[in-house]
Parts: structure tokens; C-alpha cells; sequence
């Protein structure tokens, strides 16, 4: 991170509009805050935009506010998030998941430096004195071919651009990072002594899988530390070791692996919608076969027909003596399934 650090030193001297890409939970808005601390900037408010957590329809109001009876339900003044900045830094996270008609606004403010509050009337134009930062874990640019992220927005915000390796390319970080981490909450406790992340636990920690980098990181230890000052009592000193976070560490694990599952299989239907799209004839109950591609590698793993029936509850099917003859049942579905998106799978 050393020589990623030293451009964010320099660009955050400047006034010029910051692009943050990577992984999610690498430290995008950490990075953010960082450079808007070290920014002539640094003393003004800092305001994120979390476009995770905010309607397509509110979008354009969430950012420019609002003056009572514009739209039904604006019962009083509301001050947008360009006004709570004004100084200061405007932070959009996850600008993918901004709007193309919030795009279109956002595109306006970023070259006239102005915007007007919903319902103020076409004379209440107010002036935006921000530095904007930016952030996505999306690849923008193929955003941008699809039609689903405006072009002239996509320069406008691709000035000073970094990416942020995933914490996988950043292991010699995780320690130091699990024991400020650790001592942030010991100080938000407000307790005495210190809290000390063991020897074998730093190892642990360094040697783990974290798709879900520094969040998931954070998530960990926040239960760790709990146990450990449970454990600890009345001692001055907390101690984190290895015992303390190993079944949340995998229980974290499990969750970030079905996300991703979550995604492909998001991905996957995607694709199938798109081939459709594009007049290739598809009939959907040939997805059935996808079941048979799960029966199959189950088979390639246990080695046996039976064994892989029994690992999905069929066991009535094998006791019946019909998993073989099902077996190829499914290879056949899958082999169709398959074919319909044109590859050949490995079948047995």
C-alpha cells in the first residue's frame, strides 16, 4: 500500500475529484476520510452519500433537498447532502448504484458547481462549494459500454483514480490492522489497561481467507474482544488469542462464500436472460439440468452414485435401487442444459 499511499498524499492535497475502486470492505471509505483529513478541506464536515441505502427516486432529493410540499410526504424543509458538505468533501459510495436520471443531476453539479432544492423554484439556485470523492467496487468502464452509467459522468469522476487491492494482496497489513482495530473498541469502551492480540492469534489472523476484507476483518474481532473481556474480568489487561474468534472466523467465512455463491448464481441468470434477449431460443425447464451438474460433481467427489443420492436426503431412491438409472437421468438434463448455453461439460 506504501506507493498507493503516496499518491493519495498528493492527490488529496488537491481539489480535483478522487475515483476509488476495488473489492468491497477494502477500505474505500476509510481512504476517503483519510484523504479528506489531509485536505485543505480537512477541517470542513464530510459527508457520505450511501447510494446502497437510498431509493432510486430519492436519489436527486436526498442530494439537493428539499423544500416543504415539493412532492407528497415533504412535510418540512429538508437540507440535501450538497448543503451539509458545503466546505467540506462530498463522498459517494457505490456510485454504480446511482440512478441514470440522478446521474444526469449529478453531472450538472459537477460542472456548474450549482444545483437548485426540489421545489425551490427555478430562481433558488445554490452554489456547491465541495471537493467530491468517489467509490465503486463495480468496473464502471463496463458499466459504461452497457448503458448503465453515463460517459460524460464516468470522465467527469475518472480523474485521480486508485485502485485498492482486495486485503488477500495485503496480508503483512492484517496484524497491524486487527490490533488497531482491537484498540479502537478498548478505547470506545472506555476501559483501562491495554488489549493485547496474541502472538498465535496475529499468525491465525494473517494466515486467513478474507473475501470480505477489512470488514470482515472488523466483524471478527468485534466478538473476539467481547469474549475476551469476558474472560478477562476484572484484570487491567485484555488478551485476544486464537480461542476467541476461530468459530466466528468461520462462521464469517461461510457467510462471505455464500455471497459470492449469491452472485454467480445472480451472474449466471443473467447471462441466461441475456442469451433470450438476443432471440437464441432457450427453453427454461432445461435449467432443471442444473441439478443435474450438482448430482454430478457430487458423484465426482464421493466416487459412488449412491453416496452422492444420500448426501442430497435421496435415500428412499437409493433403498429403491433407482439412483443409477436417476443418475443418468440428470447427466442427461445437465449435458441438455449445458448445450442450450453452448459448452460441453465434463460428464462421467
Amino acid at each position: 500500500m506504501e506507493p498507493i499511499f503516496a499518491r493519495l498524499r498528493a492527490y488529496a492535497r488537491t481539489d480535483d475529484t478522487i475515483l476509488l475502486l476495488g473489492a468491497s470492505g477494502a477500505g474505500k471509505s476509510r481512504l476517503a476520510r483519510w484523504c479528506h483529513a489531509r485536505s485543505p478541506r480537512g477541517a470542513q464536515p464530510f459527508q457520505c452519500v450511501d447510494l446502497s441505502i437510498i431509493p432510486d427516486s430519492m436519489q436527486l432529493a436526498e442530494l439537493f433537498g428539499w423544500k416543504k410540499g415539493a412532492f407528497t410526504g415533504a412535510t418540512t424543509d429538508h437540507e440535501g447532502d450538497v448543503a451539509r458538505a458545503a466546505d467540506g468533501t462530498l463522498f459517494f459510495d457505490e456510485i454504480d448504484k446511482l440512478s441514470l436520471r440522478a446521474q444526469a443531476g449529478l453531472l450538472q453539479l459537477i460542472e456548474s458547481r450549482s444545483y437548485r432544492v426540489l421545489g425551490g423554484g427555478r430562481s433558488n439556485v445554490r452554489s456547491a462549494n465541495v471537493r467530491f470523492i468517489a467509490a465503486s467496487n463495480a468496473d464502471l468502464s463496463a458499466l459504461v459500454r452497457d448503458g448503465l452509467f453515463r460517459e460524460d459522468l464516468y470522465y467527469r469522476i475518472n480523474v485521480l483514480s486508485v485502485r485498492i487491492p482486495p486485503l488477500s494482496e495485503r496480508c503483512d497489513e492484517i496484524g497491524g490492522w486487527a490490533q488497531y482495530m482491537l484498540e479502537q473498541r478498548h478505547r470506545r469502551q472506555g476501559a483501562s489497561g491495554t488489549v493485547i492480540l496474541s502472538t498465535a492469534a496475529r499468525e491465525a489472523l494473517q494466515h486467513a481467507d478474507w473475501p470480505g476484507n477489512l470488514r470482515m476483518l472488523e466483524n471478527v474481532l468485534c466478538r473476539a474482544y467481547v469474549v475476551a473481556t469476558v474472560e478477562a474480568g476484572t484484570a487491567a489487561d485484555v488478551v485476544v488469542d486464537i480461542d476467541h474468534f476461530a468459530g466466528e472466523l468461520a462462521r464469517a467465512e461461510r457467510s462471505c462464500n455464500s455471497t459470492q455463491l449469491g452472485r454467480l448464481l445472480k451472474d449466471a441468470a443473467a447471462f441466461i436472460v441475456d442469451e433470450a434477449q438476443s432471440g437464441r431460443p432457450f427453453d427454461l425447464g432445461l435449467i432443471a439440468g442444473f441439478r443435474g451438474l450438482v448430482l454430478l460433481e457430487a458423484y465426482r467427489r464421493t466416487g459412488s452414485a449412491e453416496h452422492a443420492f444420500r448426501l442430497f436426503g435421496k435415500t428412499r431412491l437409493v433403498e429403491s435401487r433407482n439412483h443409477q438409472r436417476a443418475l443418468r437421468r440428470e447427466i442427461e438434463a445437465a449435458d441438455a442444459f449445458c448445450s442450450s448455453l453452448g459448452f460441453k461439460p465434463d460428464l462421467v
